[in-house]
């Protein structure tokens, strides 16, 4: 009797740390798949905080910086006709095709502006960058405008001489703005837009004169957020 006793005492308690142990063994696996959902999450949630600020970089970078002060006239859709102000203009010119052109403007301008290539302290990014061909010349002229705080005797003097500060009229504009990546394809698409909405308009276009394009963002931008302008000179049709 008292060997079945132990024999029935052996067999439960077998049973007993078998079934312990089983439970421990799932309740670890239960704690790593836990803890697994867990840093992927935080992994998730730490991606998509980067990229929604990576997102918010590109869109208020262009917000935060001066743009040209104009007035709205009329607003149409993407089409708006515009009474800018009169700004100062930081420009050189370049050859080349549109982007190699835009380039190569860019570079001695941006370091104007951060006191590479002059003495005295840096001048505030603005936008945008613009860029129209000089017909004449078969050039293109990049600008930067100045911030509004400068005049003309106050900005430093440009030691690179392909460098020229100029004053610019205010002028009355029809703009058209758009996203993308400004390829020529783009452009004369916009292009053709704003001019067949001039034709239909009580504006004409004041002389012969090249489309303005207007860069908002940087090329590391991704084109979905990029903005751009393409703007033409007008005035009012005489009637």
């Amino acid at each position: 009797m008292s060997l079945i006793y132990y024999k029935l005492l052996y067999s439960i308690s077998t049973s007993t740390v078998y079934f312990l142990d089983r439970s421990e063994r799932n309740e670890f696996k239960a704690m790593k798949l836990t803890s697994k959902s867990t840093v992927f999450g935080y992994l998730f949630f730490a991606i998509l905080i980067i990229m929604i600020s990576i997102t918010a970089f590109w869109l208020l970078l262009p917000r935060f910086l001066e743009n040209p002060k104009f007035v709205v006239l009329i607003s149409n859709g993407p089409i708006q006709v515009r009474n800018y102000e009169g700004m100062i203009s930081a420009q050189v010119n370049t050859q080349g095709e549109r982007y190699e052109g835009l380039r190569s403007g860019f570079i001695p301008l941006a370091r104007y502006i951060s006191a590479k290539d002059r003495e005295g302290g840096k001048i505030s990014m603005t936008a945008p960058v613009m860029q129209q061909m000089n017909a004449q010349k078969n050039s293109w002229e990049i600008s930067f405008f100045m911030p509004s705080k400068y005049s003309l005797d106050q900005l430093p003097v440009a030691t690179n001489k392909d460098i020229n500060l100029y004053t610019i009229p205010p002028k009355q504009m029809a703009v058209i703005s758009f996203n993308g990546v400004a390829n020529k394809e783009l452009l004369n698409k916009k292009f053709l837009e704003l001019n067949l909405w001039i034709e239909k308009s009580n504006f004409q276009i004041v002389g012969n004169t090249e489309p303005i394009y207007a860069y908002y963002n940087d090329p590391s931008t991704p084109g979905v957020f990029r903005k751009n302008e393409i703007m033409l000179p007008v005035s009012k049709k005489n009637r």
